[in-house]
């Protein structure tokens, strides 16, 4: 009998990343609202200036929590990233479509395209940043022996 073992690990790197990009986001907002610089979160927003401040940090957000989902995913790093990617794009398309006036198109289908590579090149970052330091800990024994 095959015992299927549901991959915990997984599940919780892609939620971990999902709420670490989700909370910097809606602090980020809520700081600029509260300076005078966005309207309150929730209302529409199609100032061009403003939604390129808020792709930018929607996007450094997402790359920082590729990186920690792929850290704490370790052997599916890859696969952590690519969902958390894939969950980025569904969503931004569906808020291009179900928001259709929160905001101007091109800003939900730019994050939509952008949520896959992202979310990618963060674990990228952690892979390499990951091989480093395993080469940098060989050397380093290396030297003791």
């Amino acid at each position: 009998m095959l015992k299927y073992q549901l991959p915990l690990r997984l599940i919780i790197s892609v939620l971990a990343g999902i709420i670490i990009a989700m909370v910097l986001s809606v602090i980020t907002h809520e700081i600029l609202h509260q300076a005078g610089i966005f309207p309150a979160l929730g209302k529409p927003m199609f100032d061009t200036r403003l939604l390129w401040i808020s792709l930018s940090y929607h996007s450094l957000y997402a790359l920082i929590a590729a990186y920690f989902t792929a850290m704490i995913a370790e052997k599916k790093a890859k696969k952590a990233t690519f969902i958390l990617g894939t969950k980025e794009a569904i969503m931004w398309l569906l808020g291009t479509l179900l928001l259709w006036q929160h905001a101007a198109p091109w800003y939900n289908i730019t994050k939509a395209l952008l949520g896959v590579p992202i979310a990618m090149l963060g674990g990228e970052i952690y892979a390499r940043h990951r091989l480093k330091k395993s080469s940098m800990l060989k050397v380093s024994q290396g030297l003791n022996n």
